[in-house]
């Protein structure tokens, strides 16, 4: 993957700014190509104003513009499962709204929350989730894109019940996860990232938090020689200084995976030292 391509800052790293109106989905494309000098854009459907086709044609217009690659599109309120039926339907509809702008702008990656809440699912909630993940990657696979959860909140932050959903998944080539680092429950720092690396290789695309990239020497190198292909990708949750927490947090990830760019591989040398 090209230097420049590697790396992206997801949308939502900007919302403070979005929720004073100082940012919009075309600042953002402005932002990371000319601000950071990135090729990507991780778009955060809190971001997008409208499912139409015209506005659709219009963001890709503008990605084509800045020679942009949407490597993942992340989206709210599209979850599979809710206790509630009727809420079930609306979040479906959004799933597909944001599937079909996913195709119209050639994202590489969707995440769609599994929703359920409780720490383990039931046999009800896995065989829906399932069924509705396997339509929602048959769609995906036209356009050679992947459809996944994230480790996001309820039964996919217990690695044990994620296990079981991609059981379920089985044979599913375009199934995968977005995976945010860190974010499992109950367990300790170290068990936290043993779960991440265990759970890399069936990772689509992968969200740094703040304090991560603060700790990049400690939580990188394991992930990359465990053998991640794809994008890293800071997000920030702090919502002040957010041009300079990004700017900070990309400069983390990029001093120490250049390292790996240069030696084609990592050794069980200390980070920074190439063969």
């Amino acid at each position: 993957m090209n230097a420049m391509n590697n790396f992206a800052v997801m949308s939502y790293s900007f919302h403070g700014l979005k929720n004073v109106g100082a940012i919009n989905l075309f600042g953002y494309l402005e932002t990371v190509r000319y601000r950071y000098d990135l090729r990507t854009a991780d778009i955060w459907n809190g971001f997008i104003e409208s499912y139409d086709e015209a506005y659709i044609r219009l963001v890709k217009q503008n990605l084509e513009e800045r020679d942009l690659t949407v490597v993942n599109l992340c989206c709210d309120g599209a979850h599979v499962w809710d206790n509630d039926p009727e809420k079930r339907e609306k979040y479906e509809k959004m799933a597909w709204d944001c599937l079909r702008f996913a195709k119209g702008v050639g994202a590489k990656s969707i995440r769609i929350d599994a929703g359920v809440r409780e720490m383990k699912f039931s046999d009800e909630q896995l065989a829906y989730v399932a069924a509705k993940y396997k339509e929602y990657c048959a769609f995906a696979a036209e356009f050679g894109a992947k459809v996944g959860t994230e480790n996001h909140w309820g039964a996919t932050t217990n690695l044990k019940e994620l296990n079981r959903l991609f059981d379920a998944m089985e044979g599913v080539d375009n199934f995968a996860m977005l995976l945010h680092l860190g974010n499992w429950t109950d367990e300790g720092e170290a068990q936290r990232a043993q779960n991440d690396e265990a759970m890399i290789s069936k990772a689509m695309h992968i969200h740094i938090n703040f304090e991560h990239c603060v700790d990049a020497d400690n939580v990188l190198p394991p992930l990359m020689k465990a053998g991640y292909p794809g994008c890293w990708t800071v997000e920030s949750h702090l919502s002040t200084n957010e041009y300079n927490n990004v700017a900070f947090q990309l400069a983390q990830l990029k001093r120490v995976i250049a390292p790996m760019n240069y030696a084609g591989h990592w050794s069980d040398a200390p980070p920074f030292v190439k063969e």
